[in-house]
């Protein structure tokens, strides 16, 4: 019984050494479907900036502005009917996660 304990301790152990640093600790990286980025389909290939600026502009968004792109999301200032936006764009997916008004544009 000790045997078996002590074989299972050193296989979960081996198990946390191989996984990335960044599935470490208490979120390993499950998904369940339930987000609504898991939803959307990813396109064959991701972006590039300008496929992003023209993409933000066929929605009507005029000023546009980006972030630096980090795991397949760049904040983009983009302004639309006189009001200056922070969107969170997905750029593999073509897919708006969300928008904040920031400020009148002017």
């Amino acid at each position: 019984m000790v045997k078996c304990l002590s074989v299972a301790a050193l296989c979960a152990v081996f198990a946390l050494g191989a996984a990335p640093a960044g599935a470490q600790g208490f979120n390993f990286g499950l998904h369940f479907g339930d987000e609504a980025d898991d939803l959307v389909p990813l396109l064959p290939m991701c972006l590039t900036d300008r496929q992003i600026r023209d993409a933000i502009a066929r929605r009507g968004y005029t000023d546009i502005s980006l972030n630096v792109p980090d795991d397949k999301r760049v904040r983009v200032r983009a302004t639309q009917g006189g009001v200056v936006y922070l969107i969170d764009y997905n750029y593999c997916a073509d897919y708006i996660r969300g928008r904040q008004a920031l400020r009148p544009a002017g």
